[in-house]
């Protein structure tokens, strides 16, 4: 995955459209070019998105001094290829303003995504829907729309002015994820700072250290953790079985409440989160 970006861990996401806002366009500033279809080149200004982009809202600051500060950066959604046997199982949240370019290859069902200061993140168009976007933009001074990821008459390229560096974050513990893909011999990714992503109503996105047990403590994302594997999501009870074991004690079986009720307000565990490797 992307080197100090995001990748979230998705076993929830039916829930999502319940508690956030209605979809918006999102503005993305600078210019970029882009190649249609039909080969033609487009020079964009005023661009917005309309699909394929999130709000990174957990990032953001609800004191920041700007709009953008408070509502979190933007990320463009990435499936890898080998992203779980799951249409949807993990996504690579890559900051938008780091995109330098992205490339479509109907006939070989791949996508690629530029990224400042790394070398092309590769995707898949193998499953319908999924590394799509489309934006609305000027070109010209007339208003166009264009999208990505449909193969029938979706854009070759784009490339974005102004991509700036990923930011570096200091890591703290590392855990070893195994993703449920066996045509790939079940590969394993090196995740860091892995959290708990909680979607609140209103469009507020809370990170957590630790997730709520039926029973006993909070299991904490701590260096005492020493495994977790989910085996069941309920999504009509809301509760998650996982198996877990915790340093000097034996495997055990927990039931991990998928809610989190916090100042009048309920929140939905929408997967877990953390800052992985390009790969």
């Amino acid at each position: 995955m992307l080197l100090r970006g995001f990748a979230v861990l998705l076993f929830a996401s039916g829930f999502i459209g319940a508690f956030a806002d209605e979809p918006k366009p999102i503005d993305k500033e600078g210019r970029a070019t882009l190649v249609d279809s039909a080969g033609k080149q487009h020079t964009l200004t005023s661009m917005r998105f309309t699909a394929g982009v999130r709000r990174l809202a957990f990032l953001g600051d609800r004191q920041g001094s700007t709009d953008e500060a408070r509502k979190g950066p933007l990320a463009l959604e990435v499936r890898e290829p080998n992203s779980t046997t799951f249409q949807k199982g993990v996504v690579t949240l890559v900051p938008l303003a780091s995109v330098e370019s992205v490339k479509y290859d109907y006939q070989k069902l791949t996508m690629s995504v530029g990224v400042k200061g790394q070398v092309e993140l590769a995707a898949t168009l193998q499953f319908r829907g999924i590394n799509v976007f489309s934006l609305e933009a000027n070109t010209g001074g007339t208003p166009a729309k264009f999208s990505g990821g449909i193969p029938k008459d979706g854009i070759a390229s784009i490339a974005f002015s102004g991509a700036v560096p990923v930011p570096a974050r200091t890591p703290v513990t590392s855990w070893s994820i195994q993703i449920v893909q066996p045509a790939a011999k079940n590969p394993t990714l090196v995740v860091r700072n892995l959290k708990a992503l909680y979607a609140f109503p209103g469009g507020i996105e809370q990170l957590a250290d630790s997730v709520p047990v039926r029973k006993g403590e909070s299991l904490r994302f701590d260096s005492k953790l020493k495994k977790l594997e989910v085996v069941a999501v309920d999504q009509n009870t809301m509760m998650a079985a996982m198996e877990v074991q915790t340093e000097g004690a034996a495997e055990r079986l927990v039931a991990t409440p998928l809610t989190l009720e916090q100042e009048k307000r309920t929140g939905i565990l929408i997967g877990l989160i953390g800052e992985v490797d390009h790969g």
